[in-house]
């Protein structure tokens, strides 16, 4: 059993690859991990006693968006990709009612849901308030101390995803998406409990890599547009060198921009800055030893400027939003 997602030459072309659905859906995706039953992965054990202590009653309006178990009404779709989470909460205070009723109504065909998820189909209720404020607050408590780091490791994410097409096509890329994934042409098979054929049509498809979704990829289309590109959710990578950094501030010694004084550094910060790199691609353009360049990776990354990912039997470095600012700043 599972998904078949089926792909014509012209879906193929026409299918991309975007860094994050933004941190309202981050939001959502990480209280659904902290109310699961199951043990996180490890590399959020931090990050749970962290956040455990910020649990708040004004959280539960959003929380009874997904019934234990489920990824609930799919409000990413209904919002749209936001870049803030004050341009996510005004979204939903924006949500159509009959848009936001067929969303209810298509997850209580499954699961049961309150009477509030319901009264909060109707725009300018008291019931869509409490769910906007719930996002702020889940927000606030459970992605905010982290947005920063989580959304340069989603950044470096797709750069390393994007990178891959570049070499194999888009059917390499389609075959390395993770282990509930294969990729047998012209379908992508994905394990899931249920039976799903998805016949895309030249629509394309939309790849978003995720930190918080699970380990369990998610499927989403737009019930009021049959046209509407879908968008498959994937879990981002979590290996140990990945997430080492996501639950506290950088940690460098004295000011990052100290560490950043001499040509190399900054040559390097620059090289990163283009589309990415390994260590021995950041050697050969520096003309310096791969030890070398490790080294000075090292504390580009100390410094919050670059994040650092493992892609095979390599590492890829790529740009932080510090880095960028500093860049654009000094620039």
């Amino acid at each position: 059993m599972g998904w078949r997602i089926h792909f014509t030459g012209d879906d193929l072309a026409r299918t991309t690859i975007v860094t994050t659905l933004g941190p309202l859906a981050e939001t959502m995706f990480s209280l659904n991990m902290i109310r699961s039953r199951k043990e996180p992965p490890t590399a959020f054990g931090a990050w749970r006693e962290q956040v455990r202590q910020h649990m708040s009653p004004e959280m539960r309006p959003l929380a009874a968006m997904a019934p234990a178990g489920t990824l609930g009404v799919d409000l990413w779709t209904l919002t749209g990709p936001a870049r803030t989470i004050e341009e996510g909460v005004e979204a939903i205070l924006a949500i159509p009612r009959e848009q936001m009723r067929a969303e209810v109504e298509f997850t209580a065909m499954g699961h049961k849901l309150p009477s509030s998820v319901w009264a909060a189909s109707d725009a300018g209720s008291p019931a869509r308030l409490a769910l906007a404020r719930a996002a702020q607050a889940s927000y606030r408590a459970l992605v905010e101390p982290y947005w920063d780091n989580v959304r340069a490791h989603l950044h470096a994410e797709r750069t390393a995803r994007g990178r891959v097409p570049l070499e194999g096509g888009v059917e390499r890329l389609l075959s390395t998406l993770g282990p509930k994934m294969r990729w047998r042409p012209p379908t992508l098979e994905v394990t899931m409990p249920d039976e799903v054929d998805l016949f895309l049509d030249g629509r394309g498809l939309v790849l978003v890599p995720s930190l918080f979704i699970g380990d369990r990829p998610v499927l989403l289309w737009d019930l009021a547009d049959a046209n509407a590109t879908p968008r498959l959710v994937f879990p981002a990578a979590r290996d140990p060198l990945t997430c080492a950094y996501l639950w506290g501030r950088p940690r460098g010694s004295g000011n990052p921009l100290a560490s950043l004084i001499g040509r190399t550094r900054a040559a390097a910060l620059s090289r990163i800055a283009e589309n990415g790199c390994t260590t021995s691609e950041l050697g050969t353009d520096l003309g310096i030893s791969a030890a070398a360049a490790s080294q000075h990776a090292t504390v580009l990354r100390r410094s919050g400027l670059i994040t650092t990912r493992r892609e095979g039997g390599a590492v890829l470095h790529c740009l932080t939003t510090l880095g960028a600012e500093l860049l654009r700043v000094q620039g």
